[in-house]
């Protein structure tokens, strides 16, 4: 294998590395790792193109439009991993907004990763050219570009690009940060999917009954290892089905918030209080107790939700929700008792206190 060979090897390897990570993690929200990609960037298209270009977020922390500049050669980069039209727009949008192209003849947008088959953009100034099959670029683009430079160019884009995806720089993510990201990435697709925009005469009611906000009644949740889905199988009483139907209340602090049928409790004088049996329970006749109608509300934490999807099933129409089923075989991390809010009362959810469940008699 030849010196060229060698490199253009190792540099299709690595662009190909550098593009599934990055894709990773932008799903888990962790886009300040495109930070160290413009770098890197900056870096690459300065031995291909023989440009002096500079990051601008280094001179100005979320520099607007661009981030990358050379005002020897006049022109400017936007740097990014998202590839849609609106994206692209946006961008355009912005640099006209700010004057930019007073100080810049030319911008590039450069995708990290592949970028869509056509583009239609939108623009009205007449000193503003975008010729969005040649201004915007990908990593395939600049393959081909590269394929042509001498090898001792290979060599230094050889470097950067394995720098880029060392394992040192993986090693930077902490594991908190990751799951944090990862979780309110994860918090705000679900409550774009499954959340409405409520006129504002819905606005109160909604704090007492949050369920309204929901564009489905039901949502099905499914097990990670689920197989037997959609039949229905006999599971032992004390173990969850592997999928079933749950029905939405909330959004709470920490994931979604399920809600579903109870029964009756029992409370004395101190708030002491206990479940009552199904049928023919003698304590309901004791006048010492107060009997309340209970729901039973399911935490579902985002650290078990896998994904989801929104293409709804044949049989019952509703999206599903893929869980782990992490904590003694159940998809919750909590399981509370109480009564859910009510509009007409002007009575907010009320759960029984945990520490006061005791064995009445």
């Amino acid at each position: 294998m030849s010196e060229r060979e060698k490199y253009l090897k190792i540099i299709t390897t690595q662009f190909s590395i550098w593009e599934v990570r990055l894709q990773n993690l932008s799903s888990l929200n962790l886009y300040d790792a495109h930070n160290i990609s413009e770098h890197s960037i900056c870096e690459l298209l300065n031995l291909i193109f023989d440009y002096k270009l500079k990051n601008l977020n280094n001179l100005k922390m979320n520099f607007p439009a661009i981030d990358l500049g050379d005002k020897t050669n006049s022109l400017c980069i936007q740097v990014t991993s998202t590839r849609s039209g609106k994206k692209i727009q946006e961008t355009i949008d912005k640099f006209l907004e700010k004057n930019l192209n007073q100080q810049y003849g030319e911008l590039f947008i450069v995708i990290l990763g592949k970028k869509q088959k056509s583009y239609s953009i939108e623009y009205n100034l007449e000193h503003f050219n975008f010729d969005s099959k040649n201004q915007i670029l990908d990593f395939r683009n600049l393959l081909n570009i590269i394929q042509s430079k001498p090898i001792i160019i290979l060599e230094k884009i050889s470097k950067i690009l394995l720098s880029e995806n060392s394992n040192e720089q993986k090693a930077k993510l902490n594991p908190n940060e990751i799951k944090i990201k990862r979780n309110i990435a994860l918090k705000k697709r679900l409550q774009k999917a499954f959340l409405i925009k409520l006129e504002k005469s819905d606005w109160e009611y909604s704090c007492f009954e949050p369920w309204i906000k929901f564009n489905y009644h039901k949502v099905l949740i499914r097990s990670i290892d689920d197989t037997s889905w959609p039949n229905c199988i006999d599971n032992p009483s004390d173990e969850i089905s592997s999928w079933f139907k749950g029905e939405f209340y909330d959004f709470y602090d920490n994931g979604v918030e399920l809600i579903s049928h109870g029964g009756r409790a029992i409370f004395d004088k101190n708030d002491n209080w206990d479940l009552l049996d199904w049928h023919n329970d003698p304590r309901e006749k004791n006048t010492n107790y107060t009997i309340t109608n209970y729901n039973v509300f399911l935490q579902i934490p985002y650290d078990y939700i896998v994904d989801f999807d929104m293409d709804v099933d044949p049989y019952d129409g509703l999206p599903s929700i893929f869980v782990k089923y992490e904590k003694d075989g159940m998809p919750y991390e909590n399981i509370f008792y109480g009564t859910p809010g009510s509009f007409k009362s002007k009575r907010f959810k009320y759960l029984f206190d945990e520490n006061n469940r005791k064995v009445l008699k």
